[in-house]
């Protein structure tokens, strides 16, 4: 607040010129953008107060449970969560749990077919039927929004869940859902799950904040100098009041799970007011086999291998350009020929279109050689690729947790990841475990490390990742889920 009030004052130590500029044009505008904030809150403060002292009681059962993913047969790692809560669900003492999921996969879709696909992918068996309520002739409303993306976008969310919710209570009069669960990051859908169905319980299972203290620190540094300052003030302006919005619409979630201690710490901050005593850290599930079980794979080729859905966030720009630098910096692994082997999903056309712009940098920078492409392997091609090669890097920012990390470690390759997010909070301790990096020189450095690590010192680093790795298998994700989930009837 301090900050924002020091930058607010900037505005006035200006000459005539500049003042006069902006009183009349940057102060109406940056009114424009507060007000209808201030009105939306306004609006929603005795709402979400009600809703979270008033409240109308909750069921007291939990035999129907209603999970708003709209891409459950993507093969990223929130699917692999999803799927594992569904498992966890049907595998309850007290008998199976019957389960929907909102998706925009086709009507008609074969949802045995979606369960054979996520044992093919993720290696977790569903053994029980799950229904799917279509919703892909509105997938519009995810659309990505190239104004005010934030709001947009959440708000085409609450629209897509409106109308999930409404097909379902239509053709399910005799059987209304009693947990309603988030597993995608839309917590504006919270309002209207508690408006249709307000009897519902409402979980969450958050593996990102949709904003953060980080991000709005990272838009001011990548502002300054580069924008002008109203433009920059009214960002930030509409980042904080976007961000007291979402705190209030978290706070109607009966329990929160987060991924990992970065994201806890961020939706503590932002959704604790009401909800600091539900949200519980439940590391994601990790196919980590018990250290006595794992066996190093021999004649490991000198690949680096990548996991993760071609997704921007993913910036496996910055793999190419580090394997670029490290070839100009250290030419002999040019002449060893190490590889890079980017394996990941592709969900639809636009993640296509974001393979072949790398297809494309790699020809730039003259790596046909040494960089290939797998999209949408089988789990069994995955794993074999993981124990044939040396080192897997990461090189998502802010990454909220990084399964696709644990699994490399646990597969015996020594990890680059980047130094933020989970892999720095949770997973990776530098040097130790693995190496953290943030630019393409610090990766070509750290590469050229783990290329170059004695035997002796490499076998005691996989070792170590192994050990840790096991911190996040399937194995105690089934112990944590229903632990946290029998907490479930104290809220009340």
């Amino acid at each position: 607040m301090t900050m924002m009030m020091m930058m607010m004052m900037s505005l006035w130590n200006f000459d005539n010129a500049g003042t006069t500029f902006y009183n009349v044009i940057v102060v109406p505008a940056l009114l424009l953008i507060v007000f209808p904030f201030v009105f939306i809150v306004a609006i929603l403060l005795p709402v979400v107060w009600y809703w979270n002292v008033g409240r109308v009681p909750r069921t007291t059962q939990t035999q129907v449970h209603a999970f708003f993913h709209p891409y459950c047969s993507g093969g990223g790692g929130g699917e692999r969560v999803l799927w594992k809560i569904v498992q966890s669900l049907q595998s309850d003492q007290d008998g199976p749990k019957k389960v929907i999921i909102f998706t925009v996969d086709p009507p008609g879709t074969d949802e045995r077919k979606v369960r054979e696909e996520a044992q093919r992918r993720f290696d977790v068996q569903i053994t029980h039927p799950v229904e799917l309520v279509s919703l892909e002739d509105c997938r519009h409303y995810l659309n990505p929004r190239p104004f005010l993306s934030l709001v947009m976008e959440s708000w085409g969310t609450m629209q897509l869940a409106n109308e999930a919710l409404r097909r379902y209570a239509e053709s399910h009069k005799e059987t209304p859902i009693d947990v309603y669960w988030d597993t995608t990051g839309c917590a504006f859908t919270f309002l209207v799950a508690r408006w249709m169905s307000p009897s519902s319980w409402i979980l969450a299972y958050v593996h990102y904040p949709t904003i953060s203290t980080d991000m709005m620190a990272w838009e001011w540094q990548q502002s300054a100098g580069r924008r002008p300052l109203h433009k920059t003030m009214a960002k930030m302006l509409y980042y904080w009041f976007f961000a007291i919005i979402y705190g209030m619409v978290g706070s109607l979630a009966d329990l929160v799970m987060v991924n990992s201690t970065w994201t806890f710490g961020h939706i503590k901050r932002l959704w604790g007011l009401v909800n600091s005593g539900r949200i519980h850290i439940v590391y994601p599930p990790c196919r980590v086999p018990p250290v006595a079980e794992q066996e190093e794979a021999s004649g490991r080729s000198r690949t680096i291998v990548s996991i993760g859905q071609f997704r921007p966030e993913k910036d496996h720009t910055l793999q190419i350009k580090s394997l670029a630098r490290l070839f100009e910096i250290y030419p002999q692994h040019k002449q060893e020929s190490v590889q890079l082997l980017l394996i990941g999903s592709c969900r639809n056309e636009q993640d296509q279109s974001r393979v072949d712009a790398l297809k494309k940098l790699v020809v730039e920078h003259q790596l046909q050689p040494f960089v290939k492409f797998s999209i949408n392997p089988p789990y069994k091609e995955l794993q074999e690729s993981m124990d044939s090669a040396l080192i897997g890097i990461h090189t998502m920012r802010q990454e909220h947790f990084g399964i696709g990390i644990v699994e490399m470690m646990a597969a015996g390759l020594i990890v680059v990841a980047h130094d933020s997010g989970g892999p720095k909070t949770d997973i990776v301790q530098h040097k130790v475990t693995g190496f953290l990096a943030t630019s393409k020189d610090e990766y070509a450095e750290a590469l050229h490390e783990a290329l170059t690590l004695p035997a002796q010192q490499t076998r005691i680093l996989r070792e170590q990742a192994r050990e840790s790795a096991t911190r996040f298998s399937d194995q105690v994700f089934d112990q944590r889920l229903p632990a946290v989930l029998s907490k479930l009837m104290r809220n009340t």
